[in-house]
């Protein structure tokens, strides 16, 4: 029995036990047949208050496995975001970093936890308007785009970087290389 129906047997249950209650206050006869009648009504809602405890005590096992699954993937998915070897950021519309992998930590010579909450176009030291344009026009809807742009990590000269950037619900994701070094993933393939 689902949680509506239980509410609706409840709302029943309650309209018959005010009406055996005014019965039983007229003093009748029909008083001692009352009795027995409402201690089966109560009965009865005792059971299905039961019965809706075990499906509430249920259905909060279900949500606590999903939880602990959720949990599971996300460390996963995590991980191997920490794992990948270029360099990975993920940020709002607005170019807010909200997610940077070790590798874009090294790139941009900034701790991981400080990039995060930074704007990207911030690093952009040349044609920031330009880069923030672009940018406009990456939706979940369109192909990825190649945005080229020249980075200036924090304490280190300006360099230029490739990256290409895909939109999912809400964020940005990019890939981010300096021009001209191939693919850590490509040079991890090839020494296999």
């Amino acid at each position: 029995m689902g949680i509506d129906a239980l509410q609706l047997r409840l709302a029943s249950a309650q309209q018959r036990f005010a009406t055996l209650e005014r019965r039983a206050g007229g003093g009748d006869q029909g008083e001692s047949k009352l009795l027995p009648r409402a201690l089966k009504e109560i009965e009865s809602l005792i059971a299905d208050l039961r019965t809706a405890q075990d499906q509430l005590v249920e259905n909060r096992r279900r949500c606590d496995e999903l939880q602990d699954d959720l949990a599971h993937h996300r460390q996963r998915y995590w991980d191997l975001f920490e794992m990948f070897p270029d360099p990975c950021v993920v940020t709002g519309a607005d170019s807010m970093i909200v997610e940077a992998n070790r590798a874009a930590a090294e790139l941009f010579n900034v701790s991981q936890r400080y990039l995060v909450g930074k704007q990207l176009s911030v690093f952009v030291c040349e044609d920031r308007a330009g880069f923030l344009r672009a940018i406009e026009w990456v939706t979940p809807e369109r192909e990825p785009i190649h945005v080229q742009f020249k980075l200036r990590p924090r304490e280190r000269a300006p360099l230029d970087v490739a990256a290409v950037v895909r939109a999912d619900a809400g964020s940005l994701r990019w890939i981010v290389r300096p021009i001209g070094a191939p693919s850590r993933v490509a040079r991890a393939e090839l020494s296999v």
